[in-house]
């Protein structure tokens, strides 16, 4: 047994609460059970119960067994004090109040559906990733669908969050925030908290006064990346190097350490010499990126504006001064520009219209990952041969964030199919 799961079953009365009594046979009605309390003090706020006579709007404390009362020190702690109902599993004590009088107490055990436990128990005891996928074709598709809608908005706030926290750190400037959250996309995973320190040694507004010198825009880049650091090395290195190092004395710039690039195991598409290229290309070309996308509006434009390729010199190189035997493709891939459309875009333009309270561009926001197709990769095929949708990236985002925040967490009672497997089934 564990206390969340009394929580669970307290929040939501699911146990036979209207036939039941406290511990000294008092009889007890119980017309709401409080408020969670996520911080310090009794587990719920405000319940409102009734023990015999007398009616209470007060505290409620839930443990296993009564003596976790002790063993929490809360006979030591004033918060309790205010406790109007002890609830418990296991009554194994009495716990004073006051020298002579006793806490009242419920003890749950007799008025559990013993089936409750069991499905609760298998859930998050499971190994597996997906421990209910066993049951998922007993429910409705509208069911699956409504619980994905929640989910997807719950990351929509969470990266909003995030994404406000960024822009706190850039003193509130939107273009700033805008390139530190394409830049850490550009990394894919692989490299995108070595894309992210990137952006931080490197302001945007220094940026924005050479996009109109690609080399200078790629030198900083490059620069800052660490990826500088050597002598002599081809013309084109010589180049960038010449640049940088005068860029970097002007505007006192640190560059971050080539250490931090992960070059092992990659598609050459993902090389970071190719995506840094790529990068600043994509700031030459659209030096207003926030304006643009914000006037466009529609993936088809979001496309046009992040189709870019990297500068010639990476058509027979993936590193500085190893040249290929063949040429190869250096244009930012389709998968590539969904996937920033998916993790930078669309974010920070939700985040920008719940900032200045554009309420009617959330919704249509929001839409626009509907028009982009479901992203394969190792956390959506968990759910491979699952009714759950899997036609669009909103589809597949609401899976993301159900994998990582719900069942890795083993969060089964917060997630609708978890609950209404240990509610439903577990009953009977």
């Amino acid at each position: 047994m564990t206390e969340n799961f009394l929580h669970y079953l307290w929040q939501n009365r699911l146990f036979d609460f209207l036939n039941v009594q406290t511990t000294s046979g008092e009889p007890l009605h119980i017309f709401a059970p409080g408020l969670h309390n996520f911080d310090a003090g009794p587990d719920f706020r405000q319940a409102v119960v009734q023990i015999g006579d007398i009616k209470w709007v007060g505290d409620v404390e839930i443990h296993i067994h009564s003596s976790d009362w002790f063993r929490h020190n809360h006979h030591n702690d004033e918060k309790y004090k205010s406790v109007a109902l002890h609830v418990v599993y296991e009554h194994d004590m009495e716990v004073e109040r006051t020298p002579g009088e006793f806490f009242p107490t419920l003890e749950l055990k007799p008025y559990i559906p013993e089936g409750m436990w069991t499905q609760y128990q298998y859930l998050v005891d499971s190994l597996e990733l997906l421990p209910c996928r066993s049951y998922l074709p007993d429910f409705r598709p509208i069911y699956l669908r409504s619980l994905l809608s929640s989910v997807a908005m719950e990351r929509f706030l969470r990266k909003q969050d995030d994404i406000m926290a960024t822009h706190a750190q850039c003193h509130a400037d939107w273009n700033e925030t805008l390139f530190r959250q394409l830049a850490t996309s550009f990394g894919f995973k692989t490299n995108a908290t070595a894309f992210e320190l990137l952006a931080r040694s490197l302001p945007f507004k220094v940026l924005s006064r050479h996009t109109d010198s690609q080399l200078q825009v790629s030198a900083l880049v490059f620069g800052q990346a660490g990826l500088l650091d050597v002598p002599h090395i081809d013309p084109y290195y010589d180049s960038l190097k010449y640049e940088y190092d005068y860029l970097r004395y002007k505007y006192q710039l640190e560059p971050i350490g080539r250490h931090h690039w992960n070059q092992l195991r990659l598609r050459p598409s993902n090389f970071p010499c190719l995506r840094l290229s790529q990068l600043a290309v994509l700031l030459c070309r659209t030096p207003d990126l926030l304006s643009a996308l914000l006037v466009q509006q529609s993936v088809e434009a979001f496309r046009q504006l992040l189709s870019v390729e990297a500068d010639p010199y990476w058509e027979r190189h993936f590193h500085f001064g190893q040249e290929t035997i063949l040429p190869h493709g250096v244009a930012l891939g389709e998968t590539a520009v969904d996937l920033l459309i998916v993790n930078a875009v669309i974010p920070v333009l939700f985040a920008y219209h719940r900032f200045f309270g554009n309420q009617s561009m959330l919704e249509p926001t929001v839409a626009l990952l509907e028009q982009l197709p479901f992203e394969d990769n190792k956390v959506t095929r968990v759910f491979r041969d699952t009714p759950f949708p899997n036609k669009t990236a909103l589809d597949s985002q609401a899976l993301i964030e159900l994998l990582h925040r719900y069942c890795k967490e083993k969060r089964c009672m917060e997630c609708s199919v978890g609950e209404r497997i240990v509610r439903e089934i577990g009953s009977l």
